[in-house]
């Protein structure tokens, strides 16, 4: 556990073991997780688990699988894919697709380290998540990380084509934000939004990074559970359980959001489904 996280992360798993406690009558959302081994999506999958939720984790390789068999042996079943990889991503796809229906998907997998390739950071923050919402059955709510840095990010919709690798991390965060706001507007049966988590101390953020980490994976639990004030939005952007009004607008637009599907299912072969 300690291997892929910080002291802060560790620090929030013994909080959790100790105050979060089943919820009477036992809750019957069943809910995914991806990149659920480690930081706030394995804090989110702790405390839903602790609730009494149904969790399905996801581990990029059987490594890390085994690592979440043993630290969450109470998840309801653990997929693994590597989400850099898209033809990994399509068979898991199709693993998960055979668990069943799932009230909550929450995309939470990212990669930020410099060290990663432009084609790394593209796979993984933002085509996998489109064609897993593409592929997968259709849940009832879908969460999708996002992060302030979008505010520094370009589409980059011509590099997607000509499978360049200079999409960084901001752009890719930008691409998750029009990605959250065209399912929102296409599939109204659906509630969407994407959050953004702040800079938080995981092994991401690093250690002594200043954003509240709690309230960080507090609000993928509230918005997950959607029983509290302020919880049931849709097609928002939300940052410490409040909507966040500082984005890029240019992520209302239908046809910008449009253009983004358009080279998704040109550059990953799968269409999205209206």
């Amino acid at each position: 556990m300690n291997l892929y996280n910080t002291k802060e992360v560790v620090d929030e798993i013994y909080y959790i073991e100790k105050n979060i406690r089943p919820l009477s009558p036992e809750p019957t959302k069943r809910i995914l997780i991806t990149g659920s081994t480690a930081g706030i999506g394995f804090l989110t999958a702790k405390t839903l688990i602790m609730k009494g939720y149904k969790v399905v984790v996801h581990a990029r390789n059987e490594e890390r699988a085994k690592d979440a068999r043993r630290d969450l042996p109470e998840a309801e079943a653990v997929v693994t894919g590597d989400l850099s990889d898209l033809k990994e991503v399509k068979k898991l796809a199709g693993d998960i697709n055979a668990l069943g229906t799932f009230d909550v998907i929450i995309h939470n997998a990212g990669v930020y380290d410099a060290r990663s390739s432009g084609n790394a950071i593209l796979n993984v923050n933002a085509l996998a998540p489109y064609i897993l919402t593409s592929l997968l059955k259709k849940p009832r709510q879908l969460i999708y990380l996002c992060s302030d840095l979008h505010l520094g990010g370009n589409l980059k919709l011509q590099s997607m084509q000509d499978k360049s690798s200079d999409i960084n991390y901001s752009d890719s965060k930008l691409q998750v934000l029009v990605m959250s706001k065209a399912v929102s507007r296409k599939w109204r049966d659906v509630k969407v939004n994407a959050v953004n988590p702040g800079w938080v101390a995981t092994k991401m953020g690093k250690s002594g990074a200043p954003d509240d980490l709690r309230l960080s994976y507090g609000t993928l639990v509230w918005l997950a559970e959607g029983t509290e004030e302020g919880s049931n939005v849709t097609g928002q952007l939300l940052f410490q359980k409040k909507i966040e009004k500082n984005y890029n607008l240019a992520a209302n637009d239908p046809a910008t959001q449009d253009a983004l599907l358009e080279t998704y299912a040109k550059v990953t072969g799968v269409s999205f489904p209206n």
